[in-house]
């Protein structure tokens, strides 16, 4: 259903109105409801949505009781502009469909992309074990914005310098390896774009080991604080049932109790040779996903 915004001056200044969508359904239920409640069209334009999406808010005091979600503001015709690419020229497009996890982008359409050539198991095996180590780079660097851009939209600045120092050290590594620190297209059909210089490994070892060490300080600053605990325990629940519903996976789905990674589930790039945990919770809210991207 389309959805259309007007504006009239008035004496009292001009007045904006939304019709059509999810805005009509919600603004017609609102007498049917014993409790008094308030709804607030929040984005895209809007300080915290940054123009990503467009929220339909039902409030009772400080408390959002229901949740409506319109998506695509950031279309970029990425489909459309590969039908007229080659191959490795679509590397580039993938990419920049999230700018904090470039790699997996990049290595998802390479893995369809052989399949479809059929060269899968053509792949050198080093390839392979380059695309997993800095696909776990990567997902280091995603979740330290995560956690500290959390951290700062719910009060506490010093944890989001603490993840992005860190953050910044893994872009050291995407940079040595392919002269960019983000959207690099450094996975390529076939293999990578170019072999790791000679010292990457050695950095990388001590990447990991100051890693282990430093995220010591993010955790003594919220795991144990009772400020973090009170802002995110039992806030923004939703239990297994909701996350199949909806089709949710990742820190979200595993914050239910449920071990499913697509690593060991649905085993790509040589993960069933690696021995990991899947970690997960059963708290089913904001502080179960914060713990999970902590370990």
């Amino acid at each position: 259903m389309s959805t259309f915004a007007s504006s009239r001056e008035t004496t009292e200044g001009r007045i904006y109105s939304v019709t059509g969508g999810d805005w009509d359904d919600v603004s017609r239920d609102i007498g049917t409801a014993k409790e008094e409640r308030v709804v607030v069209n929040m984005g895209p334009q809007h300080p915290s949505t940054h123009g990503v999406l467009r929220l339909m808010l039902e409030l009772e005091g400080e408390t959002i009781t229901e949740l409506r979600c319109g998506i695509g503001y950031l279309h970029t015709g990425i489909e459309k502009n590969t039908e007229y690419r080659t191959w490795t020229q679509g590397v580039t497009f993938v990419t920049r469909m999230d700018y904090l996890s470039p790699i997996f982008n990049e290595t998802a359409y390479c893995l369809a992309v052989e399949k479809l050539l059929g060269i899968t198991n053509d792949l050198p095996e080093r390839a392979t074990v380059i695309r997993v180590m800095m696909m776990e780079l990567n997902r280091i660097s995603s979740h330290m914005v995560a956690l500290g851009t959390g951290a700062l939209e719910l009060g506490a600045m010093a944890p989001m310098f603490f993840a992005f120092r860190e953050r910044e050290r893994v872009l050291d590594i995407f940079e040595m390896a392919s002269g960019l620190r983000m959207n690099m297209a450094y996975v390529r059909p076939g293999g990578v774009a170019q072999d790791l210089p000679e010292d990457a490994i050695t950095k990388i070892r001590e990447l990991v080991r100051d890693l282990r060490k430093n995220f010591k300080d993010n955790e003594t600053l919220l795991v144990g604080n009772s400020i973090w605990i009170k802002r995110t325990k039992d806030v923004g629940y939703l239990d297994l049932a909701g996350c199949i519903t909806l089709g949710v996976t990742g820190p979200v789905l595993r914050a239910t109790g449920m071990p499913w990674d697509l690593r060991k589930t649905q085993p790509y790039c040589g993960y069933e040779n690696y021995n990991f945990d899947v970690i997960t919770a059963d708290t089913c809210d904001v502080y179960g996903r914060f713990l999970i991207r902590m370990q």
